[in-house]
């Protein structure tokens, strides 16, 4: 039976928050009830918001919960993505609009410039018409038409390689086989699977959790400084603490201890909603049924 490879892969743009714990423990559960390998890797491809202090605290705040990883692989910053882009070549074309050009046209890149052979511009991806199917194994089977979505650029105008480009080639050269994250990003598979494809791998097997809401409604990110993991540890938190308000979210309830969990997930049960946060944080309320 092949081994399970899963990863965190945290964005040091900000520091880590009750959202982010969700998908992380969805992995780390998911990997060590598989017996699989779980690496670390910091997803820095956007070096002008990447912060060194915000990447240490991140590596505090996992090893505070016990979100342990087996090891650590090198980060985007470190890595070349020239070849990566040579591989998908013969779908991909220069784009010369502008981010205002496409908003005026909806928000969705159309396509504008697939056959107009600009030698310039950002590089992007040529998506197929076709219908591709997301296994998901918490939501189950989603239909997506990848090119609905819009071609996904791969390297900017100002050559700086781009998230799509960048976490497809990092999943398939350090082997990871299960991806783990947020339900927003779910439809985006689609379009990583035909891309997992054009670089000639076979797609991971995928996980979507419910997104985390703040007393505002709004996902949850850095502007939510209350969720953040280190403010939750300042005002007395225990890991025990944060578990027992985060494992509920996965379906896991009235657990003794994190080893329970391990043996109780299951990736299908719990809320597939999103989750809404009370202002004092200690009554989260699921928004839909299990």
């Amino acid at each position: 039976m092949p081994t399970v490879v899963g990863r965190l892969a945290p964005t040091p743009s900000g520091h880590l928050h009750l959202g982010n714990v969700v998908a992380f423990a969805a992995a780390w559960l998911s990997v060590r009830q598989q017996g699989g390998t779980l690496l670390l890797r910091f997803e820095d491809v956007d070096t002008q918001r990447a912060q060194l202090d915000v990447e240490a605290s991140i590596r505090q705040d996992l090893e505070w919960l016990g979100l342990q990883w087996d090891t650590e692989v090198p980060a985007q910053r470190h890595r070349d993505y020239g070849p990566w882009l040579k591989r998908v070549a013969g779908r991909s074309y220069r784009c010369t609009c502008t981010r205002r050009e496409i908003r005026e046209q909806g928000g969705i890149y159309p396509g504008t410039c697939r056959r107009a052979r600009n030698t310039e511009g950002a590089v992007r991806f040529w998506l197929p018409d076709t219908l591709v199917t997301v296994e998901d194994r918490r939501f189950g089977p989603r239909d997506v038409v990848p090119s609905e979505l819009g071609d996904p650029v791969l390297r900017r105008r100002d050559g700086t390689y781009a998230y799509n480009l960048a976490v497809v080639a990092d999943d398939i050269a350090d082997g990871v086989t299960e991806v783990v994250r947020g339900a927003d990003l779910l439809e985006l598979s689609a379009v990583q699977m035909v891309l997992w494809e054009a670089m000639g791998a076979d797609p991971p097997t995928w996980m979507h959790v419910p997104l985390v809401l703040g007393p505002d409604g709004r996902k949850l990110s850095k502007s939510h400084g209350s969720t953040e993991v280190r403010a939750l540890r300042q005002a007395d938190w225990a890991p025990e603490d944060v578990w027992r308000a985060v494992l509920p979210w996965l379906g896991l309830h009235r657990l003794d201890h994190v080893q329970q969990a391990v043996e109780a997930f299951r990736p299908e049960r719990g809320p597939r909603g999103p989750i809404a946060l009370d202002d004092d944080l200690t009554s989260p309320r699921s928004q839909s049924p299990t």
